[in-house]
């Protein structure tokens, strides 16, 4: 009998087992695949290891830097080359707000020099700063608030694209609290959400040169790679999980081919994978976690031979949903990161897919990969052909957030308690999807599992 089993091997599962082994619990985490990392992958294109997913964290969420601290990897990070990135708006890429925080634009003179939005979208825009006091309602969605302050135009061409890029839904339909806590946080010092989020930025004292980004020279993969080595013995790969059972007053976690016991269990797998395996003890908490939908996305990395095309003034380029594109994103890698600008090679990786839109998984790869091009020739000037390309499909990947989002994930903990005490759920479906969140909620679930196991002790004891 283990104290701890943790399905589930992306960032969540990781590092919940690594906390608790360093805290000398008996642990043991389950993979239902042959590789650890989920969602985190890193690849070689052309000799060179580039990201197939996540390619770097927040730094404000202290939360992954601290991981990689103790991982004895953060004197390896980096911080991207440029921050610089535009949009595509009204027939032609054009820069982003140097003054904008999630979208929401924080000077009116910047925000006219981008040219982004149209002279009556400027207008709109501005009313932000006169209309009197209306703060979101319950858990709005973060494109009610938007529209109704500061209009449609920076709805649709800056706060719904950058947005999208994060999670690849719809901020119509994006929770402001549960999706956005950020921006949540920083209204209510000012009727206006442009002076409020001016103001909240000025009290958090952080430094404005400060790297908001941090990768790894070999890729996000490299993290994975270190807390495999770490918890060595304590991974089992190739272990899918199907159904709990109670047994003795402890859990059995049932797998095709064998079963495990323990006295907790801590599930970081997607709630799609999750409910099946709850279903028997905790039909609640199931039904509440079938509830959550995913978008689909998809990355075509290609590579270019540097001579043959103009490398890109900035990090990438946005395209807002409305504009009727396949591509939705372009991260242009070797601008983004020193590294990989250094040598013979131009990589770019084109993001395709969102929660409505799932024509990118539809397509065949010549299929894809060609329209995707004949898009690049149209936004970016582009005529080349690329030396070598790769295609990385994440069906069901990202959670959407839908108002209401906190009080379900609350629902589904307490239906966890009541009906399978000893069992718990994290990852990046419930409160948060970037990597710092999910290393946050696994220290809680770490936590959570030592309290539940007796580990921890009271001075004294």
């Amino acid at each position: 009998m283990r104290d701890v089993i943790v399905v589930g091997g992306g960032i969540t599962g990781l590092t919940t087992a690594l906390t608790l082994f360093h805290d000398n619990v008996d642990v043991e985490l389950l993979e239902a695949s042959d590789r650890l990392g989920g969602k985190v992958l890193t690849s070689h294109l052309r000799g060179i290891p580039v990201d197939e997913a996540a390619d770097a964290f927040l730094v404000r969420e202290p939360h992954m830097l601290e991981l990689c601290e103790e991982l004895n990897l953060a004197p390896d990070l980096v911080a991207p080359a440029t921050g610089a990135a535009k949009i595509w708006s009204r027939g032609q890429l054009r820069a982003l707000p140097k003054k904008q925080y999630l979208g929401v634009p924080l000077d009116l003179d910047d925000l006219e020099a981008s040219a982004v939005l149209s002279p009556e979208g400027l207008t709109r825009a501005a009313q932000d700063l006169e209309l009197p006091a209306d703060p979101p309602l319950a858990d709005e969605s973060v494109g009610s608030l938007i529209r109704r302050r500061l209009g449609d135009e920076v709805m649709d061409r800056l706060v719904g694209p950058l947005l999208g890029g994060i999670n690849a839904g719809d901020a119509d339909r994006l929770s402001l609290q549960g999706g956005v806590p950020q921006l949540a946080a920083a209204l209510g010092h000012d009727p206006s959400i442009m002076r409020s989020v001016r103001k909240h930025l000025e009290l958090s004292g952080r430094d404005p040169n400060a790297p908001i980004f941090l990768g790894h020279p070999n890729g996000t993969g490299q993290i994975i790679e270190v807390l495999h080595d770490r918890l060595a013995t304590r991974v089992r790969l190739d272990t899918p999980v199907e159904r709990l059972e109670r047994h003795n007053g402890s859990w059995r976690v049932h797998g095709p081919s064998a079963s495990f016991d323990a006295k907790a269990v801590v599930i970081t797998t997607p709630t799609f994978a999750a409910a099946p395996v709850l279903r028997d003890v905790a039909p609640t908490a199931a039904g509440l976690l079938d509830q959550i939908d995913y978008a689909s996305v998809t990355f075509v990395t290609m590579a270019f031979a540097a001579s043959e095309i103009e490398r890109f003034p900035g990090s990438g380029f946005l395209i807002p949903r409305g504009e009727g594109l396949l591509m939705t994103a372009c991260s242009w890698a070797s601008s983004k990161w020193a590294h990989l600008g250094e040598g013979p090679t131009e990589y770019l990786r084109v993001s395709a897919g969102h929660a409505d839109d799932e024509r990118a998984m539809r397509m065949d790869d010549d299929e894809l990969v060609a329209k995707l091009l004949d898009e690049l020739r149209w936004v970016a000037g582009i005529d080349a052909e690329p030396r070598e390309v790769r295609i990385t499909r994440w069906p069901r990947s990202l959670p959407q957030y839908r108002p209401g989002h906190l009080e379900r994930v609350a629902g589904i903990e307490a239906a966890l308690e009541d009906e399978a005490p000893g069992v718990a759920v994290a990852g990046a479906a419930y409160r948060g999807l970037g990597l710092p969140a999910c290393v946050y909620q696994a220290r809680r679930a770490a936590l959570w599992a030592e309290e539940h196991v007796g580990a921890i002790t009271t001075p004294g004891e």
